[in-house]
């Protein structure tokens, strides 16, 4: 439950002058369903400045728009399949069944039909614009052919379908998965969409690890606040003792070298480790690596909106004379 509206009013006793306000009001609605707002920013004025979390779906709408400018940025947010490495009948401990799932699917075709294009192919978990992105590693090429080689060698049960779970903003990608890994490795893949409702229980299920999921693939993102100390926030949540999506046994060797990068105080020797971390992330294939899916905003043609690659911040937001606040 959430207050319908809230106010935040601008302090002008601010003591940085150079910093603002450079807004007297900002109003948040919540009492409007997401498409409800995307409506009102994309043909009226004076409804809805700012729509967030746009789906890559409705960009072009944005686009078309005469009330409102598309504003995309490379987020700091990770979409990766998570293999669960607790399941008993097929080993997705074995590296060769990771590494062949990875080299089954696409990830170019992820980004073009899963996101249209709105998103930036990783090898790993870190973003390309990292510091701490190690830039000697690749995304695992798309091959088929090794991949279906892989898994021959490891073993698949005969009729066992593959499941993958997916929180529902990924929907799209969570097929073209499927597609490609049944092209690929000649297996039945099902898709179970988690509805919205039913989002927070299935999370609190995996961060708890009190019984061992029924899907083999769980499609998630993870966010870092900075584009620093990426270890921190996304490696851990994925693969740490601590983190909410691991997926299997604690990883004795991962747990070593993040032991090793929390501890470090200086800046440039934690940079390298945490490029270690992500080399060793990737060479192990601990995770079906996708993409950085980019923020969308739908933004009113006469707010100038500085986007950031982790939160959700109006700090430098300033609107034009030509606003309809400053035009009534």
């Amino acid at each position: 439950m959430r207050t319908p509206i809230v106010r935040l009013t601008a302090n002008e006793q601010y003591w940085d002058k150079k910093k603002g306000p450079r807004l007297s009001e900002v109003v948040f609605r919540n009492d409007l369903a997401k498409n409800q707002a995307l409506n009102l920013c994309l043909n009226t004025e004076g409804e809805v400045d700012i729509v967030t979390m746009v789906d890559p779906a409705d960009a072009k709408k944005v686009i078309q728009s005469q009330f409102a400018n598309l504003i995309q940025v490379n987020a700091n947010r990770v979409l990766t399949g998570i293999f669960n490495r607790y399941q008993q009948d097929v080993d997705f401990n074995d590296k060769r069944l990771r590494y062949a799932l990875n080299a089954a699917v696409s990830k170019a075709r992820v980004v073009a039909e899963g996101f249209l294009g709105y998103a930036t192919a990783i090898p790993s978990l870190t973003p390309p614009w990292s510091r701490e992105f190690p830039e000697d590693i690749s995304p695992i090429e798309h091959d088929p052919q090794l991949a279906k080689q892989l898994l021959d060698e490891v073993g698949w049960p005969e009729e066992r379908p593959l499941t993958i779970a997916t929180l529902s903003q990924f929907t799209q990608s969570a097929n073209v998965m499927a597609m490609e890994l049944e092209a690929s490795l000649q297996i039945k893949v099902n898709v179970i969409v988690i509805p919205k409702i039913e989002e927070n229980k299935w999370l609190r299920a995996v961060a708890e690890k009190r019984r061992v999921p029924g899907f083999d693939i769980f499609l998630a993102d993870v966010f870092a606040f900075f584009t620093q100390g990426i270890p921190a926030y996304v490696h851990r949540e994925f693969f740490g003792q601590n983190g909410a999506f691991r997926l299997g046994p604690e990883i004795i060797e991962f747990e070593q070298l993040f032991k090793e990068f929390k501890s470090e105080v200086n800046d440039v020797r934690r940079s390298e480790l945490a490029k270690d971390i992500d080399r060793y992330v990737h060479k192990e294939a601990l995770g079906l690596f996708l993409c950085c899916p980019q923020d969308l905003y739908a933004v009113n043609r006469h707010v100038q909106f500085q986007a950031y690659r982790s939160t959700f911040e109006l700090v430098d937001t300033e609107v034009t004379a030509e606003h309809w606040s400053r035009r009534r």
